[in-house]
Parts: C-alpha cells; structure tokens; sequence
C-alpha cells in the first residue's frame, strides 16, 4: 500500500510517500509556518519521485496535534480533501506520538516538547517506544522539576526555544540529534500505516484535528463570556 503523510503542525513542513513501512520520499523545510504555500508542492513531489500518482496512495495521513493551530488545519483540511475525493481511509497521528518515534530506538525516557505559548508546552512522556504518560500542556519548569532524576532525551521545537533551560535543569537531560529532532511525515506514516493494519483508520468525514487547549483567542472569548455571566442570577437577570 503507498500511504501519503503529511506533518505541518509546527514550523517545520513535511510531506514522504511510503510503501507499507519503507519512506520512498521525504522532504521537510523549516520555513516558519508558511506551509498553505509549501505542502501540496512538496506533496506533488513526493508523489512524483516515488513514481505514483494521487490515484495509487490507498492511505492517506496527517499529523493531527497537538500543535500550531494554523497548521494542524492546514495538513487536516488537505488529508481530508483527498481522501473525500478519492473514497480512500485516512488517519491522524498525535503529533507527540510521531516526535517520540523519532527516538524510540533510546533506553532513555524521550519527551517531546511542542510549544504552546505562555511558558506551557504540549508534552506525553515515552519509554521504550511506548508512552508512559498522558497527553497534556504544562509549564516547562513544572515539566522539568517532575523528570528530574530520570535520563531524558527532548525533541520538538520548544527543545529548542528552551534547550538551555533544559540543559541547565539536569545532567540526565540531553536534546535529541538535529536530524530527529523536528516533525518528520516519514514516522507519521509509519505510525498511520501500523495502525491501518489493525484497522484503526478514519475517513474524510471522521479524521479531526486534536488541539489539546483552546487557542488564546477562545480563551479570551470564554474568559469575557464569564465576565459577562458573573452578574447573572439562577433567573438569567
């Protein structure tokens, strides 16, 4: 089967066309978000270096979140586009899960870090290829605190807004190599594929983003909303 994946959940954009579980193509690019503009053609030439047309991927796959929220829409919107047009599965892979497949080759505990703005950042804990912890935002210091004692290697991009923090936290703590370290489309496929096979895939109609908190703005929104509600009696007055 060639699957098509997609991961423009952070700054870094990247599309790999695979067969089963080899990547036959795979490009990424640090370019700061502007992925509306970049993915389809470095999709398109996936697809062409791999020798394939749309027409030939029977699964298509997105790195669904946690992340930048742009950008998990972006990636979603256009894995869903395809598959509706082509009756094809789909599947979206948790963004931290496809990090941490990066270095599920290490002994050592592997913490992605996905920026989440205001101090907090996206984070699950990995031991062994299998996650040990849920998925959830927390403040990078409380983070840091809670694993201290334990030999972890960070990857994602808050590894590297706060790589000296990190560092400075625990001798145990190191930051994974520059090639692994960023979103890679090349293991969400790899993920998606594997969970394919024990027929745990969605469609257009089913696949959604998974943002893990609102956004700033929804959080304004709510916080003014209850502003708003705060001089309200049990009547509605």
């Amino acid at each position: 089967m060639y699957i098509l994946a997609l991961d423009t959940s952070g700054n870094v954009c990247s599309a790999a066309v695979l067969a089963d579980e080899r990547i036959l193509c795979e490009k990424y690019v640090d370019n700061k978000k502007t992925h509306s503009v970049s993915i389809a053609p470095m999709a398109d030439d996936c697809l062409a270096e791999a020798g394939i047309g749309v027409k030939d991927v029977g699964l298509f796959c997105c790195a669904a979140g946690p992340g930048s929220f742009t950008g998990i829409r972006i990636g979603a919107a256009m894995v869903k586009a395809f598959a509706q047009a082509s009756g094809k599965p789909a599947a979206g892979v948790n963004t931290l899960d496809a990090l941490a497949f990066n270095a599920s080759g290490t002994d050592e505990y592997v913490c992605p870090v996905i920026d989440a703005s205001r101090g907090e950042v996206y984070t699950s804990l990995y031991l062994r290829g299998e996650r040990v912890s849920g998925y959830r935002a927390v403040d990078i210091d409380t983070l840091l605190a809670e694993l201290s004692g334990k030999r972890t290697v960070f990857l994602g991009d808050a590894a590297v807004s706060y790589r000296g923090r990190i560092l400075a936290a625990s001798n145990g703590f190191r930051i994974a190599h520059p090639g692994i370290l960023l979103q890679r489309a090349g293991s969400v496929g790899l993920i998606a594929y594997a969970a394919y096979k024990r027929g745990e895939y969605e469609d257009a109609y089913t696949l959604e983003p998974y943002y893990l908190k609102e956004s700033r703005p929804e959080q304004i929104l709510k916080e003014h909303d209850g502003a708003d509600q705060s001089g309200v009696n049990e009547d509605g007055r």
